[in-house]
Formats: C-alpha cells, structure tokens, sequence
C-alpha cells in the first residue's frame, strides 16, 4: 500500500506545475541531528548504557530553477557498555559526499516532490571488547557509493521548508573491509559491491529541516 500511495503522489505532483520556483542562486543550507542517552539498573547497579549522537550539515547552491547542487558530511558516535558481563562497544563513522537534487512545485500549494541523488563515501570504525583479549573484535570499513531517493519538501515560509523522505531508497556501494579478532590476532579482509533498497524499512524514512536563502 505505501508502495502505491508513494507512487500515485510522485505522479501526481510531477502532472502540476506553479510558480513558487526555487530561484537561482538560492543558497541551501540545512541538516540532521539526533542524540540518545539511556541507563539500565538492576537495584542501584547500573548494567548497561548507550549514547549516541549523530551530525549531518548540508549545503548547496541552485544552480538552474528547481534545481541544487550541495555537499554534504556527516559523523556519528555510539558507544555500548555492560557493566555486567565486562564488555563495551564503539563505534563511530564520517562520511562526505556531493548531491544533486531536482525539485518540482505542486501548483502554489507549498509542498514540492523531490528527487536526489548523490555520491559519498563513507569510514566506519568498530570495537568491542570485555575482560577476555580472545573476545576482542575491530572491524574497519571503508565504502564508496551512489544513492538515490524521493521526498516531499513543504515550503513553511518563503526561507523554511520541511521534508521528509526515503533516505538510500535505491543504493551502490563498494566497500573494503578489515576485520581483526582475538588474541593473537586474526586478520580478515574482505571487499565487494552491493545493491540495496530500503522502501520497506521505515527506519530509512527520515523528517528535516532545509534553508533556503534567496539572492
């Protein structure tokens, strides 16, 4: 059913046009950010906790009506611990990419359907540990990639618009992968591409906010 809906709006925005244009010129400006903190206790005996935050700027420039090209980057941290049974894990990544994004005006509405697609890379560092050496385990892995995914922008005022969207609805990526574990160390490398699409993962759809500043 989302399937259809997603797809009778996409067509149905692109058969309108109006003029509340995206100027040329325009600077984009906009971006993430999320944050979590949580405790677990047993009596007074804290047994676990997780942080976490997550950054993502954007900024671009119209480059024709209705039309953006940008850069984005972006970094997160996570960090889970058991005091219970001795072990912790980290990880973290960066990452930075360019984007184009077209976007077409649904009458005078407000709203706009947009399409984006970008190329990226991407650093992901992983590590676990607890009180044995033999458990140990760190996994670094590298990935270049393109994406492309729709959204609905909402114009708030003539400067804010909200969207959301369907982040990496459609992806390619090359990664390389290094993996060491245990005590002595075992090393495994590994490389590959793969294709993916998120349209029936929800946790792929995302809510945020864009600037938009005229000439």
């Amino acid at each position: 059913m989302r399937k259809i809906i997603l797809a009778i709006v996409t067509m149905t925005l692109f058969a309108y046009s109006g003029n509340a244009q995206i100027k040329k010129g325009s600077v984009f400006l906009g971006g993430d950010i999320s944050g979590s903190s949580q405790k677990t206790k047993s009596g007074d005996i804290t047994t676990n906790k997780q942080n976490g935050i997550n950054i993502s700027p954007v900024f671009g420039k119209a480059i024709k009506e209705n039309l953006v090209l940008g850069v984005n980057a972006g970094f997160s941290i996570y960090d889970n611990e058991y005091s219970a049974n001795y072990w912790d894990e980290n990880t973290s990544s960066y990452n930075a990419g360019i984007f184009v994004r077209k976007y077409k005006n649904f009458a005078s509405s407000g709203f706009y359907l947009f399409v984006q697609g970008g190329l990226g890379g991407t650093y992901y560092n992983r590590k676990f540990k607890d009180s044995s050496p033999v458990n140990s385990d760190e996994t670094k892995r590298v990935t270049i990639g393109v994406n492309v995914y729709p959204g609905i922008s909402y114009a708030v005022s003539k400067k804010l618009h909200l969207e959301t969207g369907f982040n990496n609805l459609l992806s390619l990526n090359y990664f390389n992968e290094k993996r060491e574990t245990g005590s002595p160390v075992t090393t495994a490398k590994t490389n590959g591409f793969n294709i993916a699409s998120s349209l029936n993962n929800a946790s792929y759809l995302y809510v945020g906010f864009r600037l938009l500043i005229g000439k």
